[in-house]
């Protein structure tokens, strides 16, 4: 027999008593739905009972009116609130409404959670809420190959959101807080629930509640993802079946965007190389979503670990533009709304000024380099255009570091070019070992003496002493402003 409000308000263990609408107690009930919304009708189907601590109900009379109208036009099975807890102390205006609508509205004592009335109404239904589960599979199933070619994540969670009456989530277990693929941020409410407790992208977790819907949190093992579905009784089809649905999107979307970045590599290598024209660039830009007429671009560097997977964060993160990893290093052109992102990706980060034509991509890769060499642990995040306590032990622009170069170190640089020595790789490697003689002479492979003289040749072309303090100071900022401008290879 289907259970009905009057059921419930006839057992004595639940504390209930209706406060409107005794005349529609004989409404039936096919589910029970936790909400503080102020439209929970959104969130449910027809003969769902609401529980609520009263949070979401409108002290405003005519705000009332509207939430139990929408209640009413839901055709849902009843209110039931909180007794003493968050709900307006008039309600005089929502009473009088569903009074006149015959649509039940009870007072639950605040000492019985909710869990106990669902547990009464799950049971109560178990036999059709199978069917309900069932006739959802089906739906999903008839929708599917129409879903599958939605490449807008946002827009897929939305609509299979909608088409099955279902809050749904798509969330990193790695840190929850930062939002997917431009998605909204996760609702306080499961942030707050899921914070105490490991999540495993083993197998589905469930996470009850004792006021509000099961959150079924199901893994998507291919993104190392998790697919959130909060209800109390999602069956495991139902959950395969969009388990399925959304890896498949994903991955599909995910090679789109691992493609791109692939063959953006070669074009930039192409760009930096001076391979290709600017009309070519020009051409070839919007491909990469790239738009520098529209939206400003950044050149951005960094260094990569070894087990750094940029690409998959790119598309975890909704990352676009070009990108070369070359030598640990990464070059990246994008535009400027992704640069947050990136400093939340990557420990330390040298950006340019922005790049408003094709000309300034060379510039713009130098000021991210100079920035980036400015870049420390203390100072991970480097603009170019911007000053701070690390700009002050490194040139501040291109200029400065081509006179700073030239002044300390270009004697030594002709030498080298002209005559094919190696003084300037030598002085390099004897003050990155910090002037040992014995392990400079092993990382360069030669005998200990050939370093002796190299070293010697280097203080006599530079007017330098190695054993002098403020000279290897000098000579450390030229050896690094050289790097910056590409003269010394790092």
């Amino acid at each position: 027999m289907q259970l009905t409000v009057r059921d419930l308000v006839e057992m004595p263990q639940l504390k209930i008593r209706p406060i409107a609408g005794e005349n529609g107690l004989g409404r039936t009930i096919e589910w029970a739905h936790t909400s503080e919304l102020e439209d929970p009708s959104a969130w449910v189907l027809p003969n769902y009972l609401i529980m609520t601590t009263g949070l979401g109900i409108p002290k405003h009379q005519k705000k009332q009116h509207d939430y139990i109208m929408r209640l009413i036009d839901a055709d849902l099975a009843g209110l039931m609130i909180s007794d003493e807890m968050n709900a307006p102390d008039n309600l005089s205006k929502l009473i009088k409404i569903a009074d006149a609508h015959d649509f039940p509205v009870l007072f639950i004592n605040y000492h019985v959670p909710f869990i106990e009335v669902a547990k009464i109404i799950i049971e109560a239904n178990k036999g059709k809420k199978d069917a309900v589960n069932n006739a959802l599979v089906n739906l999903l199933y008839d929708h599917t190959k129409e879903l599958i070619k939605e490449h807008d994540i946002n827009a897929l969670l939305e609509r299979v959101s909608v088409l099955l009456n279902l809050p749904i989530y798509l969330m990193d277990p790695i840190d929850p807080t930062i939002p997917l693929f431009n998605l909204a941020p996760l609702p306080e409410s499961v942030l707050t629930t899921i914070k105490e407790t490991p999540l495993t992208l083993k197998e589905v977790q469930k996470i009850y509640q004792p006021s509000a819907p099961t959150l079924h949190m199901i893994p998507l093992q291919a993104q190392d993802l998790l697919l959130i579905v909060i209800d109390n009784s999602i069956n495991h089809e139902l959950m395969q079946n969009l388990a399925m649905l959304f890896s498949l999107c994903l991955e599909n979307r995910k090679e789109t965007c691992y493609q791109r970045f692939r063959l953006s590599s070669d074009f930039l290598d192409d760009i930096l190389n001076e391979r290709v024209s600017s009309a070519y660039i020009e051409q070839k830009l919007p491909n990469f979503k790239i738009d520098m007429e529209q939206t400003p671009c950044y050149a951005v560097i960094t260094t990569l670990e070894a087990d750094h997977h940029y690409l998959k964060q790119f598309f975890k993160y909704n990352v676009s533009g070009m990108a070369l990893l070359k030598k640990g290093r990464l070059f990246l052109i994008t535009e400027a709304p992704h640069i947050d992102t990136l400093t939340r990706l990557f420990a330390q980060l040298g950006i340019s000024d922005p790049i408003v034509e094709i000309k300034r991509i060379h510039d713009a890769f130098q000021e991210a380099m100079l920035a980036y060499k400015n870049s420390s642990p203390e100072y991970p995040i480097q603009h170019y255009s911007n000053q701070n306590y690390a700009t002050h032990t490194l040139p501040r622009s291109l200029e400065e570091a081509e006179r700073i170069f030239e002044f300390n170190l270009g004697a030594l640089y002709e030498q080298d070019q002209s005559k094919n020595t190696r003084y300037l790789h030598t002085l390099k490697a004897f003050l990155e070992n910090d002037r040992a003689w014995e392990k400079t002479a092993n990382q360069l492979h030669i005998h200990k003496q050939t370093l002796v003289y190299r070293i010697h040749k280097v203080e006599e072309i530079t007017g330098r002493k190695l054993n002098s303090t403020a000279d290897v100071v000098e000579l450390w900022m030229a050896l690094k402003a050289g790097e910056i401008l590409g003269h010394i290879i790092e």
